[in-house]
């Protein structure tokens, strides 16, 4: 008799042996999370090097570079007091100068920073919820774009993400082992923060409630609460030293922003809260939305982020009680507190909130959460828990939506644009030419056409301002006015010629910065413009040559 048809088995038992050998390879990974999350940080790291070198500075990366380049240490933290950030970089830099002054070379300590972050991020989250969701926060941390890009900028905040994720680490460590070492390494840490940049003032005291809680839970040694209780005092003096020499003198160093909770008016008016023109509630919950947005770099995952996060603070929450770590409720309050003192200061009117770099300290806590809730999405398994957090930055670096004031496209800051200006200036802008631009715009001038030393500048009384950069002279206008426009360069180009006694010289405008369209805005102005041949180099740098129209007092409008 013939034998009947059987179905294969083969199929099945394949299937079941890839799943075996898969299971069996993500339990042989899962044996070594540190050594994975070590490549993963070199990779961070060797992305954020790139990304160095790729691109030329942003008009605040050469104004921050242009405060640490000066002749002394104490010229340098006068000029820091210039800048609406601590002085703890302009210092470092000072001195990291002589190293090298490549862009890649000076913005180095900012890499490395991030990338340390990524790591005590990774450990603190290790301690907090476990090796799972520690490696989704790790995947997120060392490759979402803007994690990158403010890793590979001249600026501080991956220098206060590398201090304050520390402290709040070493305060883990410290309360669970009863050290009084961790403890004080906590508070240094905490210190290096606040001296980075005014957010973390926020979240010291965000670190302080959360201490305060889990101290109250736990009752640690008296020695580690007493560490503990100096070093509070010991931050709170530091913060009102900082304050006193600084923060309520920038209203001076701004006329426009005075009094000083007008300051919001001058810089990031948008993400300020002001009670006349915005409703507190609909502000709150765009700004909530926002700062995952920003975070992540693209607007549809960001927006999922944010409910994500809130379902990881439910579920800590809901636990109750855990073995390992801090007890989940009190997890649950450490990623929430940041944001209701924000909200704090949002309705005081003293700090903004949304989609800006000034909010990065709530993205990292809202980055925890989100990590979280990735862990219980793949059942605590790190295999499909990393998949979904790799699948979100593969989103977000393939169709970012984030490129605007505080996020250049890559395309458009490539470092070739800048070279070809430099380039153009040097072969057709000769010594006895001037150059007009706007204040930002200069600093990217002084770093790239000067001498590598400190640039002389000499200030009117109404605050333009005049210098020379290889033979070539430039006039730039003050601290309180913004980026050059068809409706204000004839009134600039004018007062250029009466402060610096000009006369029949030709004058070139250069605009760089965050603006752009200046050449094509005065085409339709007025006639004179209308024959002006702009030399573009990417979107945000232009420079062109004044007709004699505009360029002579007599016969400018």
């Amino acid at each position: 008799m013939p034998t009947p048809n059987r179905p294969s088995l083969e199929p099945t038992l394949s299937c079941r042996g890839l799943r075996g050998g898969y299971e069996r390879l993500a339990a042989r990974v899962g044996e070594y999370p540190d050594l994975i999350a070590a490549a993963l940080v070199g990779l961070g790291f060797c992305w954020r090097v790139w990304l160095a070198q790729a691109t030329f500075f942003n008009t605040d990366e050469a104004w921050h570079y242009s405060v640490a380049n000066q002749d002394s240490l104490l010229a340098a933290y006068r000029a820091s007091l210039t800048l609406a950030h601590p002085p703890l970089m302009v210092f470092v830099l000072y001195f990291w100068r002589y190293l090298g002054t490549s862009d890649v070379m000076l913005r180095l300590p900012g890499v490395l920073a991030g990338t340390i972050f990524c790591w005590v991020f990774f450990k603190w989250l290790t301690v907090l919820f476990g090796p799972t969701a520690a490696s989704c926060g790790l995947i997120l941390a060392a490759f979402l774009p803007p994690m990158i890009a403010l890793s590979a900028e001249l600026r501080q905040y991956s220098w206060m993400l590398m201090f304050a994720f520390s402290a709040a680490y070493f305060l883990e460590r410290a309360l669970d082992g009863n050290s009084g070492r961790m403890m004080l390494l906590s508070s240094v840490c905490l210190y290096l923060a606040m001296l980075s940049h005014y957010s973390a003032f926020l979240f010291a005291a965000s670190l302080g409630i959360y201490a305060v809680l889990r101290m109250l839970s736990q009752r640690p040694a008296a020695g580690v609460m007493a560490l503990w209780v100096a070093g509070q005092a010991v931050g709170v003096g530091l913060a009102a030293i900082l304050y006193l020499t600084h923060i309520a003198k920038l209203s001076a160093v701004y006329p426009v922003a005075r009094p000083l909770d007008r300051f919001g008016d001058f810089y990031l008016s948008d993400w300020y809260f002001h009670a006349g023109r915005d409703r507190l509630l609909p502000f709150l919950y765009r700004g909530t939305f926002g700062v995952f947005r920003f975070t992540f770099g693209q607007t549809a995952v960001g927006q999922i982020a944010a409910l994500l996060f809130i379902a990881g603070a439910a579920l800590l929450i809901r636990r109750g009680s855990s073995s390992t770590g801090p007890p989940p409720r009190l997890s649950a309050v450490l990623l929430l507190i940041p944001f209701g003192l924000n909200w704090v200061a949002v309705i005081a009117g003293i700090y903004p909130y949304g989609r800006t770099r000034q909010c990065i300290f709530l993205g990292v806590f809202g980055l925890a959460g989100v990590s979280l809730a990735i862990s219980k999405i793949g059942k605590n398994r790190a295999g499909p828990a990393a998949a979904v957090a790799l699948g979100m930055v593969v989103i977000c670096q393939a169709f970012g939506t984030l490129p605007g004031r505080d996020m250049l496209l890559l395309a458009e800051q490539r470092h070739e644009h800048m070279d070809q200006a430099l380039q153009f200036i040097r072969s057709n802008i000769s010594p006895e030419d001037v150059i007009l631009t706007d204040r930002a715009t200069s600093f990217q001038l002084r770093h790239y056409l000067c001498c590598p030393g400190a640039v002389k500048v000499d200030r009117s009384a109404n605050g333009f301002e005049f210098f020379q950069c290889d033979d070539r002279r430039i006039g730039a206008t003050g601290a309180n006015d913004g980026a050059l426009t068809a409706e204000t360069l004839v009134a600039k180009l004018q007062d250029l010629r009466r402060i610096f006694g000009l006369n029949a010289e030709t004058v070139w405008v250069v605009q760089g910065g965050w603006a752009s369209g200046l050449g094509e805005a005065l085409h339709g102005r007025s006639p004179e413009f209308s024959e002006l041949q702009i030399h573009p180099f990417g979107r945000y740098l232009e420079v062109f040559k004044l007709p004699p129209a505009a360029s002579d007092p007599r016969r400018a409008r």
